[in-house]
């Protein structure tokens, strides 16, 4: 079907577009490669008093076996450009801009702020999305400003960074403004010649000794680092069907941390698995919690089961369903609560599903 200057197609299957491998049907699908054309796309949905859902990169979202019953817009709007403001480069890059590759080019340029961000799969219109973080930084602490179009309306914005709403692992955007908003793209501001951040624990150890450490050097430890625990999403590398980190890391007071780690020891303990944060709270290991009720490395369930690498990732063996994954993912949940009293938050977008599908009960 052929509409303006887009193509739509009806009931095209979803799971092609994400790195699990699943995902039934869009009602409609297109691609957008420009915001003239995310505007014919939002009139021919309002003029069908249907939904819209925004596709990236695939690699943060679990779509169900349903499919979404709207548009589906995959984003490919490109673009990139920069200038120099004193001591900083501020960045504009188009939504549907590989991660990677524009990561690639920034540090190539010697501009310091998301070196720890490499290897991370996705696109540039991601990241604000779920504030994506690793190694010490957070994309949030670079974006100066996301260009947006409202879909009720179709007008173009540009949100600052504190209308944002940046918190750990979200923004308004997987928040109270959920589906408000289509990203067209992203505006950094990033330190020229500036120095590498190594804060995070397995990157001093890394770099133990060496005193010149540079960006590349930083990129090539974190994507090495990735590799070793199958997170990467690239060409020569091995990767599993995921979408990353299942859960986000749970944050509690000491006193509950204090409670937790006892039941931790008993089981067997973990090394390394809680931060103190400067908030006085601490950050805790969900991958840790998870391994102590029972779910190893490489553990399986049919079609589906935990990553061999690292103990956060659902993996799709061979071809589960997304209600295999969710009914797996509700029962690593479960057995958390059971144990610990935590209960564990999804870090990926699920899309299809009801808001009850991975609820626990309280014992």
């Amino acid at each position: 079907m052929k509409t303006g200057s887009l193509e739509i197609r009806e009931n095209y299957l979803l799971g092609a577009h994400t790195t699990f491998g699943i995902g039934g049907p869009a009602r409609y699908f297109t691609v957008a490669e420009s915001e003239d054309e995310v505007v014919e796309a939002l009139e021919f949905a309002k003029e069908r008093s249907m939904p819209i859902f925004t596709l990236g990169g695939g690699s943060n979202v679990l779509i169900s076996d349903a499919g979404f019953d709207g548009l589906v817009v995959l984003d490919r709007i490109k673009g990139f450009k920069s200038r120099r403001e004193a001591e900083d480069a501020v960045v504009y890059a188009g939504a549907g801009e590989d991660w990677q590759d524009f990561a690639d080019r920034c540090i190539g340029s010697n501009w310091q702020g998301i070196e720890c961000l490499t290897g991370i799969p996705g696109t540039v219109g991601a990241s604000p999305v779920q504030n994506i973080g690793a190694y010490g930084q957070d994309v949030s602490q670079t974006i100066a400003g996301v260009r947006a179009i409202e879909i009720d309306t179709g007008k173009s914005i540009f949100l600052s960074n504190e209308e944002c709403g940046f918190g750990y692992r979200k923004s308004i955007f997987n928040g109270e403004s959920t589906g408000k908003y289509l990203i067209t793209g992203v505006t950094f501001r990033l330190r020229q010649n500036g120095a590498p951040s190594i804060q995070y624990r397995e990157l001093r150890k890394y770099f133990e000794g060496n005193r010149d450490v540079t960006l590349l050097q930083v990129r090539d430890a974190v994507i090495a680092i990735r590799d070793v625990k199958g997170l990467l999403v690239r060409k020569g590398h091995e990767s599993f069907r995921s979408a990353g980190s299942f859960f986000k890391n749970p944050i509690v007071t000491p006193e509950k941390f204090k409670e937790i780690a006892e039941r931790v020891d008993r089981r067997g303990g973990c090394a390394d698995w809680a931060w103190p944060l400067d908030s006085g709270k601490v950050k805790m290991s969900a991958a840790c919690l998870i391994q102590c009720v029972g779910y190893a490395r490489g553990f399986r369930k049919g079609n589906v089961g935990i990553s061999p690498k690292h103990t956060l990732i659902i993996i799709n063996y061979g071809v589960a369903t997304a209600r295999d994954v969710v009914g797996f993912a509700g029962e690593v949940l479960q057995k958390v609560k059971d144990e610990f009293g935590i209960s564990l938050s999804p870090e990926l977008r699920l899309v299809g599903f009801s808001s009850s599908c991975l609820e626990v009960s309280d014992g």
